[in-house]
């Protein structure tokens, strides 16, 4: 997933700067490797708590799983993996249907998770 890190002398002098470096990244970016670094994040909570990611998101909508800060961090992940897959396949729907016209896969990264500062 796209990640712009800063330090103090090399932070954005404007927003306007910030917003072309952030869609840079997210042009640059690659579902793909996107979808593995979100499926490798679940396994690890899923590890760590014992429990398949969709036994976990259906629990915590049901608000069977508590507010422990690191239940919001798995459900964002979970959130993501899933719109990031099924971005994935409908554009290999699409090609498979097009195979002529081009195609292309959003990043489905929220600006607010994407940015590491």
């Amino acid at each position: 997933m796209p990640t712009l890190s800063y330090t103090h002398e090399t932070m954005p002098k404007s927003s306007e700067e910030f917003q072309r470096q952030l869609a840079e990244a997210m042009a640059a970016s690659n579902p793909i490797d996107d979808l593995l670094e979100l499926a490798a994040d679940l396994r690890c909570f899923e590890e760590k708590y014992a429990m398949a990611s969709e036994e976990f998101y259906r629990r915590f909508k049901a608000g069977q799983m508590g507010d422990d800060f690191d239940f919001f961090g798995w459900s964002s992940c979970f959130r993501m993996y899933t719109k990031t897959r099924r971005s994935i396949e409908s554009a290999l729907m699409r090609a498979a249907v097009w195979p002529h016209e081009e195609i292309s896969v959003t990043a489905s990264v929220p600006v607010a998770e994407s940015v590491a500062v």
